[in-house]
């Protein structure tokens, strides 16, 4: 890791568009609040600027590393000198490590992210039954990080049937654990993981005895923050894990990945 802390270290986050990211000002916000020389600049960069944007953060002593968000996070996954096994089996990354000689390591925090917020709930992720509906980047680390804690099954749904078909195939090639496409009659641990429940979007397709019988619902949705499926979760007190609570432990996480959270 860059071991120059001289200067403010500065952390761009990459997208196109970034301008919707919350990203920097609730980094900024930690940052300051902590009296911490560091700052988060969204960077709004198109494709065509990601090679020469690599090419200058390589040389940046103050920069350790660097976030992305849509549509970056495929192509900046195969610039990677090294990968994380999440990010290597997804193809994806979201989190970028630049290291004293210049290589860049790839990170996919998503599932530590949402799994870290259940488990603040205090359900154990292990000996588990995991239901996501959602077969994108999101969808794909939150199971392969419940499989690594333990969950004995999972099931991965999507509006989409091949997508959700070809991110099981994918899974299954990596996981130890049985990935099935059909919601299941009960589960202890139900996600989101998809648009589904946004404004003007049907809700995702959790049967209501599903939702009602879990240990856990969570959804990664930031906007709104309560969501008809967390609303429901909470009436029936069952316990309920917001998009900003993922958030925020998967930002703590990517801190942590470049070397900025507290030891």
């Amino acid at each position: 890791m860059k071991t120059n802390r001289s200067a403010t270290q500065v952390i761009p986050i990459l997208g196109d568009p970034v301008a919707q990211v919350a990203t920097p000002a609730l980094w900024n916000a930690v940052f300051q609040d902590r009296g911490q020389d560091a700052i988060c600049v969204p960077l709004d960069l198109p494709a065509t600027g990601l090679e020469p944007f690599l090419a200058w953060a390589r040389q940046a002593r103050n920069v350790p590393g660097f976030l992305s968000t849509t549509p970056h996070k495929a192509a900046l996954a195969q610039m990677c000198d090294r990968l994380s096994e999440t990010a290597r089996s997804l193809g994806v990354a979201n989190t970028f490590r630049l290291t004293d000689t210049g290589d860049l390591i790839g990170e996919m925090l998503d599932g530590h992210g949402m799994l870290d917020a259940i488990e603040h709930k205090g359900i154990s992720i292990a000996h588990s039954a995991v239901v996501i509906c959602g077969a994108g980047a999101a969808g794909g680390a939150i199971a392969i990080e419940a499989a690594q804690r333990g969950a004995y099954s999972i099931a991965v749904i999507d509006i989409d049937p091949v997508q959700a078909s070809n991110l099981t195939e994918k899974l299954s090639l990596v996981l130890n654990v049985p990935v099935a496409t059909s919601l299941p009659a009960k589960a202890d641990i139900v996600v989101n993981a998809s648009p589904a429940g946004s404004p003007a979007i049907a809700p995702p397709p959790f049967t209501r005895d599903l939702i009602l019988n879990a240990l856990c619902v969570a959804d990664a949705l930031t906007e709104p923050e309560e969501t008809e499926l967390l609303r429901m979760a909470r009436q029936a007190g069952v316990a309920a894990v917001t998009g900003r609570d993922m958030a925020a432990c998967q930002a703590s996480r990517m801190r942590s990945f470049l070397g900025l959270e507290p030891t």
